[in-house]
């Protein structure tokens, strides 16, 4: 072998090593939503779990866009995709106390109104069709969720103990996933 061949070889042994020890550092999604008790989990049963836990691990973060589940860590970040056509929307009913939200955050968004029952409707703007009628009870951390069709305008109402609360959300990739502006009168 000439010289030019050895060193061509070479520094494909040294390129192809090092994307393997990269590869065996990097955890892949999978061992990463196991790190944190999440494989085998559906998107909707991972923002259910994270949205009814108070006891996230340290440097841990999650948070819902239109479109995606992001999860991280200090070290690492994973992105789910949402289930095709839906769109999560969790809102904070208050009587006295919120904060601004637009993109929620699964593991430090509190409400002021935790394991209430409220009253929730939800009207699609354009047909005044009633699409969602039920009761939600807010998780431990104040937040309600509901997952509803995406790329569309609502109105949703909100009631408990006599007093309600309506807006108006949008379910498009770029709508808020975090609803705080629920006051109930």
């Amino acid at each position: 072998m000439n010289k030019k061949t050895i060193i061509a070889i070479s520094v494909f042994f040294l390129f192809f090593g090092a994307i393997v020890l990269v590869a065996l550092k990097t955890p892949n999604r999978n061992d990463f939503l196991t790190r944190y008790d999440l494989d085998g989990m559906s998107v909707k049963e991972i923002v259910s779990y994270l949205e009814n836990r108070l006891d996230e691990p340290a440097n841990f973060s999650a948070g819902i866009t239109g479109s995606k589940l992001l999860l991280g860590d200090a070290n690492h970040q994973v992105e789910l995709d949402l289930p095709n056509g839906q769109f999560y929307l969790s809102f904070a009913p208050y009587i006295n106390q919120t904060h601004p939200c637009a993109n929620h955050n699964l593991v430090t968004c509190r409400g002021e109104l935790k394991n209430i029952s409220f009253a929730v409707k939800v009207v699609d703007s354009q047909t005044n069709s009633t699409i969602f009628e039920d009761n939600i009870t807010s998780s431990a951390n104040g937040f309600a969720g509901i997952w509803l069709p995406k790329n569309k305008n609502y109105q949703l109402t909100v009631t408990y103990n006599g007093l309600s609360a309506t807006d108006e959300v949008s379910t498009f990739s770029t709508s808020n996933t975090c609803l705080t502006t629920l006051k109930l009168n």
